[in-house]
C-alpha cells in the first residue's frame, strides 16, 4: 500500500529541508537509491518514500531518517522492499548472503549488528525467498528495527563497498 502523495510531501515540508541527489552529492558521496537500481521489481510498497530514507540516511539527517523509517514501518510492503533491496544488494556484493547477516553467532564478533528481526527476515530471503506471512507476523516494532538496519546495511555497502561488514 503506497502512501497518499500528500503524506510524502507532508513529510519533507516538516522537516524545513529535503533529501535528494543533490545534498547527497554536496556531502561528495555518490549514491542512487535501490528503485532506480532495480526498477524491474514490481511492488506495491512506496518507493518514493523508500529513496526518501536512503537520501536522509546518506545525507546523515538523524530526524528525518527517524521520522521515515517510522512511515516505513507502518506499511508491510514498504519494509519488505527495503528488506529485499537490502538483501538483493548485499547478495550482488557478496554473491550471496554471508552468515553476519542471518547468524546471531556470526555477527557477534562484527562491528555491523543486524538486528534479530532483520536476521531473520534475511533467512528467509536467502532460504526460500520472503512470503507476505513472515512480514505480517511482525509488529511495527520489529518491522521498523529490521527497516533500520536494512537502511544502515546499504548506506554502509555504498561507502564501503565488500569491506563494511570485515572492519
Amino acid at each position: 500500500m503506497s502512501l497518499p502523495e500528500d503524506v510524502v510531501e507532508r513529510i519533507v515540508i516538516s522537516a524545513d529541508h529535503v533529501h535528494n541527489a543533490e545534498t547527497v552529492r554536496r556531502r561528495q558521496r555518490q549514491f542512487i537509491p535501490p528503485s532506480e537500481l532495480h526498477p524491474d521489481l514490481a511492488t506495491r510498497a512506496d518507493t518514493a518514500l523508500l529513496d526518501q530514507l536512503f537520501y536522509a540516511t546518506v545525507d546523515e539527517c538523524h530526524e528525518c531518517r527517524s521520522t521515515l523509517l517510522d512511515h516505513v514501518a507502518s506499511d508491510v510492503w514498504s519494509t519488505r522492499k527495503l528488506i529485499d533491496w537490502a538483501c538483493l544488494i548485499t547478495s550482488e556484493t557478496y554473491c550471496g548472503l554471508p552468515a553476519e547477516l542471518v547468524d546471531e553467532d556470526a555477527s557477534a564478533d562484527t562491528v555491523f549488528r543486524p538486528s534479530a528481526t532483520f536476521r531473520r527476515l534475511a533467512a528467509e530471503y536467502h532460504n526460500s525467498g520472503p512470503t507476505n506471512a513472515i512480514y505480517d507476523a511482525c509488529t511495527a516494532k520489529q518491522r521498523r528495527e529490521a527497516a533500520d538496519t536494512a537502511a544502515a546495511l546499504v548506506d554502509g555497502l555504498q561507502v564501503w563497498g565488500a569491506d563494511f561488514l570485515y572492519q
